[in-house]
């Protein structure tokens, strides 16, 4: 059984941007599936006390970083990458931060530990594409920063299935505890 306090929760949603979950098929869920799964969790948390961080990856600071990712583009065109989950356009929300990052975690590089040590956050769930490069990278940067990490399996999706079955069957239980939507929704009505 899940158990968190919501005002010590942080809803951690990684890349789940346009360029991003249209760029190649996803596994073992599509596109479209992983924004339900993400959408459900963030509808659950949008009337709570938990944050709810929306990470995106500027593609083009990517590129430039890492050459071999693909055609390399100016800086100075970089612009902001157009995110599909709703609330990223819910003017009315709020507890919500948004992130940019220009490496495959959400925590290098960025100020996301600051922000969510000065909310009192303690435990970080996560959720989004792909699995085995931004969700493990960001659960383990939260590992190793003593955050109790729960990772949404079924709002998560990969390019690689076997990758995907991999990081999820060897390597999230090591770190963090591995959970469905489902529990996660029922765990938020029971701290409600």
């Amino acid at each position: 059984m899940l158990d968190f306090n919501l005002a010590k929760t942080a809803v951690v949603f990684i890349d789940l941007q346009a360029d991003i979950l249209h760029a190649a098929p996803l596994y073992p869920w599509t596109a479209s599936a992983v924004i339900t799964a993400n959408d459900r969790l963030s509808q659950v948390f949008k009337n709570t006390p938990a944050l709810e961080v929306l990470v995106s990856v500027q593609t083009e600071t990517f590129q430039h970083l890492y050459p071999f990712a693909g055609k390399q583009r100016h800086l100075a065109n970089a612009s902001q990458p157009e995110l599909l989950l709703p609330i990223a356009k819910d003017s009315d929300v709020q507890n919500v931060i948004q992130v940019t990052k220009h490496n495959p975690g959400a925590f290098f590089g960025t100020d996301l530990d600051l922000q969510l040590r000065r909310q009192g956050i303690d435990t970080i769930i996560l959720a989004g594409v792909s699995t085995s490069n931004g969700v493990y990278a960001t659960a383990l940067d939260a590992f190793q920063y003593a955050y109790h990490v729960i990772v949404a399996e079924d709002a998560c999706a990969d390019r690689d299935i076997e990758k995907h079955d991999f990081f999820f069957t060897k390597m999230f239980s090591r770190i963090a505890t591995v959970a469905s939507v489902e529990q996660i929704v029922s765990a938020v009505d029971q701290a409600n």
